[in-house]
């Protein structure tokens, strides 16, 4: 079972500034996490802010997971028990990320500060979020997760826009280059 998260590049002169991605598979779940923080910072202060979310989430305690909404929660608590101070100047504030968990029985996306999400087929991209829905929504780091969009057919790539982000719909062509992956 492979699991991958996108998160597409802002649409400036550096897109991917403060950007994160994390993929593990533990026992019976799979979990993908992309996004951003400090994204409008300093570049070094953002790629402190980055490593340090990666660094959080590669040690989440995902062994002990049976599905995948106990998979969503340990990851989320693992980025909510970052300091704050270690996010950047925004405090976390600015936390944009698109969490996927898979497990036999489906798949659950959620995250703070997302404007839409599309499943990522080699040929084709399907809108799963798009427009008004409790899925999208400001930046940040709430208290608690919040809702979680359940798949019964999972894909194995899903990639986001952030909720400022000013494209409507993406396009497949080009779609790797602008999410930060390299040939």
């Amino acid at each position: 079972m492979t699991l991958v998260a996108h998160l597409h590049g802002a649409p400036d002169r550096l897109p991917f500034v403060g950007h994160f991605r994390v993929a593990r598979h533990a026992g019976p779940v799979a979990v993908a996490v992309a996004g951003k923080v400090s994204g409008r910072g300093d570049v070094q202060e953002a790629f402190r802010a980055a490593r340090t979310v990666e660094t959080a989430l590669m040690s989440a305690p995902l062994q002990e997971c049976t599905n995948r909404n106990d998979a969503l929660s340990r990851i989320w608590d693992a980025i909510v028990a970052i300091d704050g101070c270690d996010l950047g100047a925004a405090l976390g504030h600015d936390l944009v990320a698109v969490m996927a968990a898979q497990d036999e029985s489906g798949m659950g996306i959620t995250g703070p500060g997302l404007g839409g999400v599309w499943a990522w087929q080699s040929t084709e991209l399907l809108p799963l979020v798009q427009g008004q829905h409790p899925l999208l929504g400001p930046p940040g780091r709430p208290e608690r997760l919040g809702g979680v969009l359940t798949l019964d057919a999972p894909c194995s790539s899903v990639v986001a826009v952030a909720h400022d982000h000013p494209v409507p719909t993406l396009k497949l062509h080009g779609l790797a280059r602008r999410c930060g992956v390299n040939p």
